[in-house]
């Protein structure tokens, strides 16, 4: 197992909602979108040990307050899909 980063910019179309972030099945972090308001977005920038092979990237929104737009996902520097693979 090796850590990697990986990053996903968080959007708050409107609100101030909660959201997750999972990798796999594993619950990394629960936040809530308060910053103000001309922060447009919120960037998650996650160390996690991940072992080699396929991995996905889930963000979910928290309840039915606002509404969030993950993009901009990277892995260890590289831009990715929320489907991704990690390499020893």
């Amino acid at each position: 197992m090796k850590e990697h980063t990986i990053t996903v910019d968080i959007y708050a179309d409107s609100g101030e909602p909660r959201y997750r972030v999972y990798v796999d099945n594993d619950l990394l972090t629960e936040r809530d979108f308060t910053w103000p308001s001309h922060e447009i977005f919120v960037r998650e920038n996650i160390i996690v040990a991940l072992d080699e092979g396929p991995h996905t990237l889930r963000v979910e929104l928290v309840g039915s307050q606002g509404s969030i737009k993950p993009q901009n996902i990277t892995v260890n520097g590289k831009p990715s899909l929320f489907d991704f693979v990690v390499e020893e």
